[in-house]
């Protein structure tokens, strides 16, 4: 069986920032190499009730880890909220500190969290890809121009850009891409591809967005397949039950969920999500054999790391670690 990275999405909601240092601890300890948190200013889902500031906590993870690798699933460098620059800055900040244990994951966003600093528009999705290219080449020379340099693009522009504190290692860029163009931007523009299912599911992964992302590599001259994270999205409830029990958060399974405006909006949406939609949203299992199952048949593609979504709950990290790793 091909080989494939089993991670771990903390997220940002329903606990205090400590509880998620302490997770990542706890996964460090049990031999997870990569961990994930969300970039929120608001929670997914207002019950989610918190939502920490993930430059703070990912400092404090790395200094009481030892090994483990993390980065924020995902940031938004497209302006407004995170303006490039501050991006490159902070996340060459930690490397400088933590080298080669930074992962940066960056993505085009969600009005959830990015309208309000829009004075309450939301970019057009082109538009928004557009900023979030140009933003990564911005990124990329200040982390690696050793003279100051003048940027014109067409959303960010200065007569004078320098990052005087470097990163002392590469700084992985982690492209999120849902749909054929965006995955074919992520080859083009990124070190690797990250993804979920069963949004993407095996036949969409096969068939649409891993030919996509390797044309993209193609066309920039890359070497190889390229690296692809997937996130899984499971559950060992039944589709009724969770629609019972979780529809305060499933909003998300809307195709247009990156358009909600808000985290009450979000569970508005979750009272209308009905059960097939839960069933074709989630990768139902009656046991752990089920998820090695459907992790494998993502691996024999060419998906070279699963990320599992656990929370802070350090009782399903190590349920994941007890089940998985030692089959990964």
């Amino acid at each position: 069986m091909p080989k494939v990275e089993i991670q771990l999405n903390l997220g940002e909601n329903d606990c205090d920032p400590q509880e998620f240092v302490n997770a990542a601890v706890c996964a460090d300890k049990l031999g997870f190499r990569t961990v994930w948190f969300g970039d929120h200013i608001f929670p997914w889902f207002h019950s989610g009730k918190r939502s920490s500031f993930v430059w703070s906590m990912l400092s404090v993870a790395l200094e009481k880890t030892d090994r483990i690798k993390v980065g924020p699933w995902v940031t938004v460098p497209i302006g407004a909220r995170y303006h490039p620059a501050i991006v490159a800055q902070a996340a060459a900040t930690l490397d400088n500190m933590y080298p080669g244990r930074v992962l940066l994951g960056v993505g085009s966003g969600e009005a959830l969290n990015e309208r309000p600093f829009w004075n309450d528009t939301w970019p057009k999705w082109d538009e928004r890809m557009e900023r979030l290219i140009e933003g990564i080449r911005l990124m990329r020379m200040m982390w690696y121009s050793k003279e100051p340099f003048k940027f014109e693009g067409r959303y960010f522009s200065s007569d004078f850009y320098h990052l005087y504190t470097k990163p002392r290692r590469k700084i992985p860029i982690f492209f999120s891409a849902i749909g054929k163009r965006a995955a074919r931007y992520a080859g083009m523009y990124a070190d690797q591809l990250i993804t979920i299912c069963p949004r993407n599911n095996l036949q969409t992964m096969k068939e649409v967005i891993l030919p996509a992302y390797r044309q993209g590599r193609i066309e920039a001259n890359k070497e190889g397949p390229g690296g692809v994270a997937i996130e899984v999205n499971f559950s060992f409830l039944k589709p009724e039950e969770i629609v019972r029990t979780q529809w305060r958060t499933l909003g998300l399974y809307h195709k247009d969920s990156w358009s909600i405006p808000n985290p009450m909006a979000v569970e508005e949406e979750g009272r209308r999500v009905t059960v097939d939609e839960v069933r074709k949203g989630t990768h139902i299992c009656s046991k752990w054999s089920d998820l090695v199952e459907v992790i494998e048949q993502y691996a024999k593609i060419g998906v070279t790391a699963v990320s599992l979504y656990t929370g802070a709950y350090k009782k399903q990290i190590r349920a994941i670690a007890n089940n998985l790793l030692s089959v990964f």
